[in-house]
């Protein structure tokens, strides 16, 4: 299996037993792909790569679909088949978490280091829950992501730290990232003016594809087994399209 941990493992269990629709086939897929790629990378790195990155993609694909599957506003913007929307949930996301802790530092800052997941029920009502500190006191949300993030008493749309990711100065810089992200399957697998692809040393790049997967998977588990919508989740799904250029978006909401 891909999972350092036991609570990934029952995270995993999860959506096998209890998430329904193309979004669980997708995430499962993706847990399939890595673990294809772990088998083939000593007799074929290459094809070890790209099932690595297509594992990546399928579990991007889950929660694009999750959004669209609970209704959320604006999901069915999301070209779930565009391999650079596919690519540009990471970096998103780890402009998310940049932010996060950034601001964590400061006083009365309710994530940081303190907050935790775990899961609650049993059998097919079991899910993913978070919980975290704020003012002394434990909050548990529900759903879990019920919240928004805003700065100055606006809704943030983490591009600053976006733009630190793709060190450019503008959002067209983002687009050109992660546009090169999404053609590195085609340096893989296509021939160059230099010469054929040679794939070496590929253990750094499949450990992060796989942290990349099990962080998709326990946000998609924070997304699916809730029926209220999240207002964090339509946050940034609404950030990430104004992003990508098919909404825009509202400072003051």
């Amino acid at each position: 299996m891909i999972y350092d941990t036991d609570f990934d493992s029952h995270i995993f269990e999860c959506i096998v037993n209890n998430a329904s629709g193309q979004s669980r086939h997708c995430a499962r897929n993706s847990v399939h792909h890595l673990e294809r790629a772990t088998r083939l990378k000593e007799i074929d790195p290459e094809m070890a790569v790209l099932r690595a990155i297509t594992a990546e993609e399928e579990a991007a694909t889950a929660i694009f679909l999750v959004l669209k599957e609970k209704g959320y506003h604006n999901a069915e913007k999301i070209r779930f088949k565009d391999h650079a929307y596919k690519h540009a949930l990471e970096p998103f996301l780890r402009a998310i978490f940049k932010f996060v802790e950034a601001w964590s530092k400061e006083p009365g800052f309710p994530f940081g280091s303190e907050y935790s997941l775990f899961l609650i029920g049993s059998e097919s009502e079991r899910k993913l829950s978070l919980s975290f500190q704020f003012q002394g006191q434990t909050i548990t949300c529900d759903p879990p992501l019920g919240f928004s993030i805003k700065l100055n008493d606006r809704v943030y749309f983490f591009e600053q730290e976006l733009l630190e990711i793709a060190s450019g100065e503008s959002r067209q810089d983002i687009i050109r990232y992660v546009k090169r992200m999404a053609n590195h399957r085609n340096k893989v697998l296509y021939a160059q003016a230099s010469g054929i692809p040679n794939v070496t040393g590929i253990d750094g790049f499949l450990e992060r594809r796989r942290a990349v997967v099990v962080s998709f998977l326990r946000i998609y588990v924070l997304i699916y087994p809730y029926t209220d919508k999240s207002i964090f989740v339509q946050q940034a799904l609404d950030c990430f399209l104004g992003l990508m250029g098919h909404i825009e978006l509202a400072e003051n909401v």
